[in-house]
């Protein structure tokens, strides 16, 4: 049984889905957000066995021992369809998430694509920058922090070219809205007038000049990278991310032959942080030199499929989960 753990809207999910019907290979989709509206989970233990069930109220019944591929993208808090009191909303959301949590536990992880708590001791960008540059990746020179001080003479040491990024995430995710921090050129303007502003720890690094962006999709052994040509638009040369958002840039993906050793070290630092999974972004130079920006350890794949043919669902479903 292929489990899938995600939430009712990811598309990803879907898409994989779909290839799992062709294949004809039986799966679970367990939205977490569905906890007590369509499911529950019953743990139990009895005369010194332990048993585990997802408890479905259309009267599908699985069994966690059943459970041999885990598949986890991007899971919600629950929703409460149930008239739990409006003072132990807290408490009742604290208890779920637990409970999925436990449940995520059981199942072993030999099991998982990446388990989440591989997931979450990998969501680091300060770590994944001192890993990638002890492994031997190109890094930027990079400054991460709120000292006006250590930021202005960050700007000028890199020749007043830098950019600013989140420190966890590049978006916000409000009740009903995404609030996207892009990756931004540093102006002069900003520097000049540090003290106005509220500042908070904030990645700043070197603007490396760029030929293009190059997506790494890891899975298992298999290594996939795509060139987006970002420098095609003047919306994008920044952060590629953006042209999602402006209707007319379309950018060009192309198939991207890595050598050797950056494809080995693709592998060296997805395998680092115990994962059998990672979307790995890097930076092609005109100078014909990589650099390592960052890895999502739960990443967006599904589009790199779609626009270049990569066989990513094929390599998650055939992972060796063992």
């Amino acid at each position: 049984m292929f489990l899938i753990v995600t939430n009712k809207k990811d598309l990803t999910s879907d898409y994989l889905i779909v290839r799992l019907e062709e294949l004809g290979i039986p799966f679970c989709r367990l939205n977490t957000e569905d906890y007590l509206s369509k499911y529950i989970i019953d743990i139990n233990f009895s005369n010194n066995e332990f048993n585990s069930f997802i408890k479905f109220f259309d009267g599908n019944i699985i069994n966690t021992n059943k459970i041999t591929r885990v598949f986890f993208k991007h899971p919600l808090k629950p929703n409460f369809i149930s008239n739990i009191p409006a003072n132990q909303i807290n408490f009742a959301e604290r208890e779920i998430i637990e409970m999925l949590r436990s449940l995520f536990r059981v199942i072993d992880t030999k099991f998982w694509l990446n388990h989440p708590k591989y997931i979450f001791a990998a969501n680091n960008k300060i770590e994944q920058l001192k890993i990638a540059s002890k492994l031997g990746f190109n890094i930027p020179q990079t400054c991460i922090s709120s000292d006006p001080e250590s930021i202005t003479n960050f700007y000028h040491s890199n020749n007043q070219d830098i950019i600013a990024k989140a420190v966890k995430y590049g978006y916000e995710i409000s009740r009903n809205n995404i609030h996207f921090a892009p990756t931004k050129k540093v102006e002069k303007n900003y520097v000049d007038n540090l003290e106005n502003y509220h500042m908070i720890p904030t990645i700043y690094q070197e603007r490396i000049e760029k030929k293009y962006d190059i997506r790494v999709t890891v899975v298992g052994n298999e290594v996939y990278a795509a060139a987006i040509h970002s420098q095609n638009h003047n919306e994008t040369m920044v952060d590629w991310r953006l042209w999602d958002m402006h209707e007319d840039v379309d950018l060009i993906h192309t198939k991207h032959q890595l050598p050797a050793p950056i494809k080995d070290l693709c592998l060296q630092i997805t395998k680092k942080f115990n994962l059998g999974f990672s979307a790995i972004d890097l930076i092609y130079s005109p100078e014909k030199k990589y650099y390592f920006l960052e890895m999502n350890p739960n990443g967006q794949w599904a589009w790199i499929e779609g626009k270049l043919g990569f066989p990513i669902r094929d390599s998650i479903i055939n992972f060796s989960y063992k």
